[in-house]
């Protein structure tokens, strides 16, 4: 471990060196890795998706051995999983595929969901990502072929394919065939057993229901029962178990809706709504229970948000991760919570709180904490509660046209195909509120005025292409009703249009190209939410528009600055803005004020306004010429205390953070919920705070970076509570001394690592200006790396408590004045020297290798817990291992 870290700074420091467009690239991977929601260079496999709630049941046992037993046979390509609908078949082959992938049976286990009407090139990127895999600009034909090379060079890859329901082309895919898989296997989970036999499954296994046994033991763990739950409820319970007949999603569902529900009149209801007969028209005999129970726990949600909220999930494509913030635009633009918000945000609370008893009653999947997901089943059961008023067609599918223009009932259309042959079908749509339009590609967009026509009363319009032109055209004025309008990959053009849409709440487009952002735009007095996100704006600065709407609350700005964006205003009244010029980068949905700008775009005025309000914060190369941030740019007494992350880069000018040399005696509190740390290329910077701060300013800190800060000569002055930090980077900082004093260093619990290099004049990582008694504890430091620093005599000049330091691995590299762990002079170090050898190495530097073991003598109890410290100090290869010596 030691080594791959020690590598990682060589990189670090070496990729430094190369070319700017090298640093830009890296700038731009760094940053992605950097935040938890970035995007990845190689997406996560099986293991994102697997269930950690997942119930090993005795009825599944065989079946899980069974598959792997099958999928470690070589001479099995295709494995299939077979069972009806809410059996278990995709928690059980997410499961199987972790284990392969822990037990290394597999380099890699990849998933991806097929679906009824499945999405060739969803299913590519699905594999391709995990893979590390990049189409770039590969056209359609190429995409099969690259994918095919990869999945064939001979490494062991695994891939599920979940819920396969027909016929599916591997060679259109990219998937290899029996005769040249090499590495490659495939494992497929169906409904129906002729999937199997048309693809050629080596072996099927079939998945049953689940033993009465498992159905009350699952019953039991989503319901809350205990054996200290009272004899009726158990009855009960065991009863309604029952009528789910052993079938795991409907379990789940009615269970999870009576947790918690003590009165026994409840527990009767379910179980007479469930004995009730009831036939169905268009659904299988076998289905018909599965439809009653999740009827029923739909009907006891009693929450009328999330009632609408489990509609409105199921007009999305089947087994589609479903946006939260999505679902907030759609659910305002079509009235989901009525007038009982004031705020976009609190509406956006509003979703939130819906979705999470959702979760809870087991009507929707959680994926990560962005997105939803709704199983299959439960998608087409809630389909079928909404009685005809929710319609999903997809024209490629023939059958499906005829859908169109029997119902006048439809308010919830999702339609995939060519616009025309919308408009051909003369449906009627006069009760439509949300149309999702997913236009086909190469399509041709000329919707006549009849169309906007016989769908004014809409409320949501998603238009979804792929870089086609779709002019808009003058008759969408006709939407006067319209509350969200979401555009994703159309070149618009003239937008001029939209100005007469004096409902609108909510305008998102992404990957869009317009002439500029026009003027009319200010005049929509209802508009609450801007989103541009990856828009490409051809002329003027759209800021000028965006600062005069006067009603405006939320402003997503994401890598649509053009050449004109400069000395840019934000509207007063805004509660939330996420503002970048950095490609790929994601900000926490959950953040409300977030910025980062390579390029000085901001206004003075606003520039003050977001260091004072910003809760994640990127800067660089602002040149502003302030020394300080508080209290030149943010009064002292504000702290900036929402801040959790900050970053900056390229200033030449500033000083310090912070500057409390004339303030008086009180100390203020700043940075506390600060939590990411990082300072590059700051030339002038000597210190984080000029004078004193309070104990608590910084306590939430966990990781700190600071690179090319030459004139840096201190860190932590003073008595500081960094009890969270964990990572502590400093690369290039010439003038820095010591890294804590002995009054921040008794605080660092939860320190893990310490990377320092090129530190040249750096002496002690941990000093004290006068001798104390108290000892320095460090219990979870693990690993300290530290290379080229010339001057560094010693680690530590004060007492440690030797068992703080049992599990650390330090490497050395180039530090050629460096003569031990702790100064000869430490007193309880010196007693606890119990023998001392000295064996002469062959190395640059010509240093003598001592091999020391202390041991505490001051605490019997620990005898004979020993440390040793084993130093080579060579010039590549210089290593010091700390570890427990257990030899009295």
């Amino acid at each position: 471990m030691g080594q791959s870290l020690c590598n990682c700074i060589w990189r670090y420091r070496m990729g430094k060196e190369l070319t700017n467009k090298k640093e830009q690239i890296k700038k731009l991977m760094e940053t992605g890795k950097e935040l938890a929601i970035g995007l990845p260079a190689r997406l996560p496999d099986v293991e994102r998706y697997s269930s950690q709630n997942y119930i090993p049941f005795k009825s599944r046992e065989s079946k899980y051995k069974e598959l792997l037993d099958a999928l470690n046979d070589e001479k099995n390509y295709i494995v299939g999983l077979q069972g009806m609908g809410g059996t278990g078949k995709t928690t059980l082959a997410k499961e199987v595929g972790k284990e392969l992938k822990q037990s290394k049976q597999f380099t890699l286990v990849i998933y991806t969901t097929v679906s009824f009407s499945y999405d060739i090139k969803k299913i590519q990127d699905d594999i391709a990502g995990p893979l590390g895999l990049e189409f770039g600009a590969c056209n359609e034909s190429d995409r099969p072929k690259k994918l095919w090379s990869r999945l064939t060079n001979g490494e062991k890859i695994l891939l599920i394919l979940d819920d396969v329901w027909g016929d599916i082309d591997f060679h259109e895919i990219g998937i290899p065939h029996i005769d040249n898989h090499k590495g490659c296997r495939v494992f497929v989970t169906t409904r129906n057993m002729w999937v199997c036999n048309r693809l050629g499954c080596s072996k099927t296994i079939q998945l049953d229901l689940l033993s009465e046994e498992d159905a009350w033991i699952m019953f039991k763990s989503h319901a809350g029962l205990t054996k200290v739950s009272t004899k009726n409820l158990l009855d009960k319970g065991h009863k309604i178990a029952n009528e789910c007949k052993r079938l795991p999603v409907a379990i789940a569902a009615i269970a999870s809706s009576l947790k918690g529900e003590q009165r026994r009149e409840k527990w009767d209801v379910a179980l007479n709504s469930l004995r009730k007969h009831m036939s169905i028209d268009g659904v299988d005999e076998d289905l018909v229970d599965i439809y009653k129970c999740l009827k029923f726990s739909y009907d006891y949600l009693k929450n009328k948000s999330a009632e609408e909220l489990f509609l409105l999930c199921s007009v999305f494509q089947e087994d589609e991760e479903i946006s939260i913030e999505i679902l907030t635009r759609l659910g305002i633009g079509v009235g989901l919570f009525g007038g009982s918000y004031d705020k976009y945000n609190n509406a956006r609370n509003l979703v939130v709180v819906a979705k999470d008893k959702l979760l809870d009653s087991c009507l929707l999947l959680k994926t990560n904490k962005r997105y939803v997901k709704m199983h299959d089943l439960v998608r087409e059961v809630a389909q079928w509660i909404a009685n005809k008023e929710i319609l999903v067609v997809d024209f490629s599918n023939k059958n499906k046209k005829s859908l169109l223009g029997k119902d006048n009932n439809i308010k919830y259309l999702s339609f995939h195909g060519n616009p025309m042959d919308l408009c051909s079908t003369g449906f009627d749509g006069s009760k439509l509120k949300i149309l999702i339009f997913i236009v086909d590609r190469g399509c041709s967009v000329d919707v006549p005025v009849s169309f906007f026509e016989n769908i004014a009363g809409l409320r949501v319009l998603n238009l979804i292409a792929d870089n086609q032109t779709i002019p808009l055209p003058q008759s969408i004025g006709l939407l006067t009703n319209i509350r969200s309008l979401l555009i994703q990959r159309v070149n618009l053009g003239d937008m001029s249009v939209l100005g007469s849409l004096q409902s609108l709440e909510t305008l998102d487009l992404k990957h869009c190209t317009i002439e500029e952002l026009p003027q009319e735009i200010a005049k929509l007095k209802e508009l609450r939410l801007l989103n541009l996100a990856r828009c490409s704006i051809e002329n003027n600065n759209p800021f000028e528009v965006i600062q005069r709407c006067p009603s405006l609350e939320e402003l997503y700005f994401v890598y649509s600055f053009n050449k004109f964006c400069q000395e840019i205003t934000l509207p007063a009244a805004l509660e939330r803005y996420h503002l970048t010029d950095g490609y790929g980068i994601i900000f926490d949905s959950s953040l409300s004020k977030c910025v980062s700008l390579e390029y000085d775009y901001l206004s003075e005025a606003t520039f003050k306004h977001v260091m004072q309000t910003a809760e994640y914060l990127t800067l660089v190369s602002i040149k502003k010429g302030w020394r300080n941030i508080m209290p030149e740019i943010v009064p002292i007494d504000e702290g900036m205390n929402d801040l959790i992350k900050l970053h900056l880069e390229n200033d030449s000018q500033l000083q310090c953070l912070v500057d409390t040399k004339h303030i008086g005696s009180q100390l203020p509190n700043v940075f506390s919920k600060l939590i990411v740390l990082k300072l590059e290329t700051m030339k002038n910077l000597k210190e984080l705070c000029n004078g004193p701060i309070s104990f608590d300013s910084m306590n939430s800190l966990e990781e700190l970076t600071i690179e090319s800060c030459g004139n840096l000569r201190s860190l932590f002055k003073g008595n500081l509570n960094l009890c969270n930090l964990k990572t502590v980077n400093i690369y290039r900082c010439s003038r820095l001394v010591s890294v804590f004093h002995l009054s921040t260093s008794g605080s660092l619990p939860l320190l893990e690592e310490l990377n320092i290099c090129r530190c040249e004049q750096l002496e002690k990582i941990f000093t004290c200006e006068r001798r104390v008694d108290e000892e320095i504890l460090l219990p979870k430091l693990k690993v300290v790396i530290i290379e080229f620093c010339d001057k560094l005599t010693y680690i530590f000049d004060q007492q440690v408590k030797l068992d703080s330091l049992i599990h650390v691995q330090l490497e050395l590299r180039r530090v050629s004045n460096f003569i031990d762990i702790f100064p000869k002079s430490s007193d309880s170090i010196s007693k606890a020297l119990r023998r001392q050898k000295h064996k002469s190495k062959g190395t640059t530097n010509n240093t003598k290798v001592p091999l020391v073991v202390y041991e505490d003598q001051q605490n019997p109890s620990s005898i004979p817990t020993v440390i040793t410290l084993l130093y080579r100090l060579g010039w590549n290869t210089s290593v010091c291992h700390v570890y427990r010596d257990s030899r009295g």
